[in-house]
């Protein structure tokens, strides 16, 4: 077997539903940097469905603790991912709404990835008790890490009508015909079904090429590109790296010697010049750089003028470099909404959302962003060119639990005279207006 064999457990979900964004999940996630999720293998999945939910299973050589976060996040529900590694141990993550709520290990140094947790069992009991029908008393004793005796087989099991003991990685199915009963015997079924291949549309027929009511009577669109967005930009600004020292002293000093931005031409651009603004960035010339798209909406269409009309709105792109940190803004006019980048993925995984740090960013105090000693500029880099490529089709490109938890948004998204006036406020703020 691969060393992990993943269990996905969906309480309250229909397959139908998990399956269609586990699909929607695949092709943009090769742009998440460091976790490559491009081979999620859909085809290894077996599934079983319930009334009470969801069970998936399938074999994997890096364990996806991502990927179940991006679920709970879009299907707004908890969601629980289980594995055996190596034949050896066995653990589980809990997330709800894409936010971490728990992770265990039997074996907690077994991975070598620093995974360091003393959270006393009835604690864990208590929070996996909170989306699962099972008392904490029945299964507190499963969370009790292993200890040496246990893995020279010397264990015991946790109930007394458990079949597997300490040490025996295959503990996991007890636990989870305790704490889930409706999945009891699916960890080591062989009556699963395979994932059932989404049907090839025909090119040929009337009904695929007819436009799209739903989405304002637009033609198919063209695969996401650089290129694809190129014609929308309408302006780059850039300010140049020339403070020896951090520009967040200057303007605490000097309020109002705030250096001017220059107006670099854009016309005729291709992606060749976008890539290379973009490495002068990250590469430390630039300590400022936006971006100003102006973008059209879907549109509606207007029966009595038999046509669509579209309105057309604002998007801006932001990226400030404060010392040897880097921070990525965007702001969106249509949805009066405020996102920003937290650059290092790998570490924000594991950070509770309430414990974000504050820091200053060109003399701007900034809150729920996380502070890093080192730069990230190459996942700011990728991030970017994703967004870039996406603005054209829109395609949820925004959206916090679409991109993996790394856009923290402010301002609600709301059509409000108060929400827009608070989101040029902010655009004041933190463009070189």
């Amino acid at each position: 077997m691969d060393r992990f064999l993943n269990v996905l457990i969906c309480p309250h979900q229909r397959r139908k539903h998990v399956q269609a964004e586990l699909e929607r999940l695949t092709p943009g996630v090769i742009y998440m940097g460091q976790l490559d999720m491009s081979e999620l293998p859909l085809y290894q999945m077996e599934w079983a469905e319930r009334r009470e939910g969801v069970f998936v299973r399938w074999p994997r050589s890096i364990l996806d603790t991502s990927m179940p976060r991006i679920l709970s996040g879009r299907l707004n529900c908890a969601i629980l991912l289980a594995y055996v590694c190596d034949e050896t141990t066995w653990g589980y993550a809990l997330y709800y709404k894409g936010s971490p709520v728990d992770n265990f290990r039997a074996v907690p140094g077994y991975l070598q990835d620093g995974f360091a947790d003393d959270t006393p069992p009835e604690r864990r009991a208590a929070r996996l008790a909170q989306y699962f029908p099972a008392s904490k008393e029945d299964i507190q004793a499963y969370l009790i890490p292993w200890t040496q005796s246990d893995l020279e087989g010397s264990g015991a099991p946790a109930h007394s009508t458990d079949p597997h003991p300490r040490g025996d990685c295959w503990q996991l199915e007890d636990f989870l015909n305790t704490l889930v009963p409706w999945t009891h015997g699916m960890l080591t079924s062989d009556q699963l079904s395979p994932t059932a291949a989404a049907p090839v549309p025909d090119p040929s027929s009337p009904r695929e090429n007819a436009p799209d009511r739903g989405r304002g009577q637009r033609p198919p669109e063209r695969e996401p590109a650089p290129d694809n967005c190129l014609p929308l930009l309408t302006e780059v600004k850039a300010l140049r790296r020339g403070w020896p020292f951090p520009l967040s002293l200057l303007y605490a000093l000097l309020p109002k010697k705030r250096p001017a931005p220059e107006v670099i031409p854009h016309q005729g651009w291709t992606a060749r010049e976008l890539e290379h603004i973009l490495d002068r960035f990250c590469g430390g010339a630039l300590d400022r750089l936006e971006l100003h798209f102006t973008v059209q909406e879907e549109g509606a269409y207007i029966r009595r003028l038999r046509k669509t009309v579209c309105q057309s709105f604002r998007l801006t792109i932001v990226l400030i470099r404060e010392g040897r940190r880097c921070m990525c803004l965007v702001l969106d006019d249509q949805n009066s909404g405020v996102y920003r980048l937290i650059a290092d993925r790998k570490t924000y995984m594991t950070v509770d959302s309430k414990d974000l740090e504050q820091t200053l960013f060109h003399g701007q105090r900034v809150e729920q962003y996380v502070v890093f000693q080192r730069p990230r500029p190459d996942v700011i880099h990728q991030e970017v060119n994703f967004l870039l490529a996406r603005l054209d089709c829109r395609d949820d490109a925004l959206s916090p639990t679409t991109r993996m938890g790394v856009w923290s948004s402010q301002v609600p998204m709301a059509n409000t005279q108060a929400a827009r006036k608070q989101h040029q406020e902010l655009r004041q703020l933190w463009c070189m207006e």
